[in-house]
């Protein structure tokens, strides 16, 4: 019988389980279950079993990847997106073109539902790696980590001090204002995650989540809300190996998942007191996974490390500035006069037009002044990855013939920007 791609049907979860077990060490390790796979559904707006995809051959599942929606924050705006996951072949039919047809088919899908992005994570030059560029994803960026030991961590608490804020611990009765807190950081960053409440209560409160496929009981987690005076300042989320009833971290591993501080000056704090209280529960290796430059004075503690690699698609680049809007809008308003840009890619073409009030885009590509992107360029220039005066080269712009306003408006609506994607929330 000739393969099969199709979307999930009742009764495919034993046989997907089993081959996330064979393809990925994390979940044989964790003890996935056809239980904890269903479960995934349980206050996540974005994760349902039905949109899971199985590639079928002589009725056995050989092949397999999920499509988890959702929301994220570009700036102020709120972008719908396609994340693909778990993409696995079996390894006796690797080389068949099985995740290549899986991932047509997940685009196909994304597009039929009108989203504009589809967005994965894997590890830079693995085999998943060459699939993905084949299919056309783009090299976006690396997701970066600190790692330090003990000895670095009792360093960095004597020397940071005596801070003082009042702790409390994050439950029912204050969610609401770590959910603020989250919000407005997550409007500092691209690609940080919307979460509404029953998201957070499902997923930090009943259960405690160190990634999105994995998860514990909540006593192996440290929960934090920090105050000045009664007003919420900061928040963090940690994970206590030590603690833990499943094998995921090692067992001497303290996780510092999420930091977030109104301030740079509340960020220390709460960064030294999370990782005081991992230590005294002794923990002797700590994993921080914190956006790149979250605290400079980290890295006299820390080494960073390069850790998930970022990929993207865009499956209609109009939709996806439309949807950018607001934040291209805002950005705008430092913007003199009016001009006229075409975008040009890979990915298809669409015409700003630029005013201090407003940007409105559409799909004409006037090519009145032009800059055509390679796929790679487009992504990086849209997250803010680089400034468009570092993309001047030819692996990021094929062409460029625009006026020298035009640049300096493109410069202006399209800056860098903090690109990170929570542990919790990744796809």
């Amino acid at each position: 019988m000739p393969l099969t791609v199709r979307t999930y049907r009742e009764g495919d979860e034993r046989g997907i389980v089993e081959l996330l077990k064979v393809c990925f060490s994390d979940f044989n390790r964790w003890g996935l279950t056809v239980d904890d796979w269903i479960s995934y559904e349980e206050g996540d707006y974005g994760y349902r079993r039905e949109n899971a995809l199985v590639a079928e051959l002589d009725g056995r599942i050989v092949g397999h990847l999920h499509i988890v929606f959702r929301k994220v924050y570009l700036g102020v705006s709120k972008v719908d997106i396609c994340g693909i996951a778990n993409v696995a072949t079996h390894p006796e039919f690797r080389g068949r073109g099985i995740a290549s047809s899986l991932m047509r088919k997940a685009i196909d899908i994304c597009r039929e539902r009108g989203l504009s992005l589809a967005s994965l994570l894997t590890g830079y030059g693995s085999e998943g790696y060459r699939v993905y560029r084949k299919v056309g994803f783009s090299n976006t960026a690396f997701l970066n980590t600190y790692v330090g030991a003990y000895d670095s961590v009792v360093k960095l608490l004597e020397d940071w001090g005596r801070q003082e804020l009042d702790v409390e611990e994050i439950d029912e009765r204050n969610i609401d204002s770590v959910m603020q807190l989250h919000d407005t950081w997550g409007r500092t960053l691209n690609l940080a995650v919307w979460r509404p409440r029953e998201y957070w209560v499902s997923k930090i409160l009943r259960k405690f989540f160190m990634y999105s496929f994995f998860y514990d009981k909540p006593e192996a987690s440290i929960r934090l809300l920090f105050k000045d005076s009664s007003r919420p300042v900061g928040y963090s989320l940690a994970f206590d190996g030590s603690s833990a009833t499943r094998s995921y971290f090692p067992k001497d591993t303290g996780v510092v998942l999420e930091a977030v501080a109104t301030d740079v000056h509340y960020l220390k704090v709460v960064i030294k007191e999370t990782l005081r209280r991992l230590a005294s529960r002794g923990a002797k290796i700590f994993r921080l996974y914190l956006p790149a430059g979250t605290y400079a004075g980290l890295s006299k503690y820390f080494e960073e490390f390069k850790g998930a690699f970022l990929m993207d698609y865009v499956i209609d680049l109009k939709g996806l500035l439309d949807s950018m809007a607001a934040e291209l809008s805002g950005r705008a308003k430092y913007v003199d006069g009016q001009t006229s840009v075409t975008v040009k890619s890979p990915f298809g073409c669409a015409d700003l037009y630029i005013s201090s009030s407003e940007v409105r885009i559409s799909a004409e590509c006037s090519e009145e002044n032009t800059i055509e992107f390679t796929q790679d360029g487009l992504v990086r220039v849209i997250y803010g990855i680089s400034s468009l005066s570092e993309m001047l080269d030819p692996n990021y712009v094929k062409r460029i013939d625009m006026s020298t306003k035009a640049v300096e408006t493109m410069s202006t609506v399209f800056h860098k920007k903090a690109v990170y994607i929570p542990r919790i929330d990744q796809w």
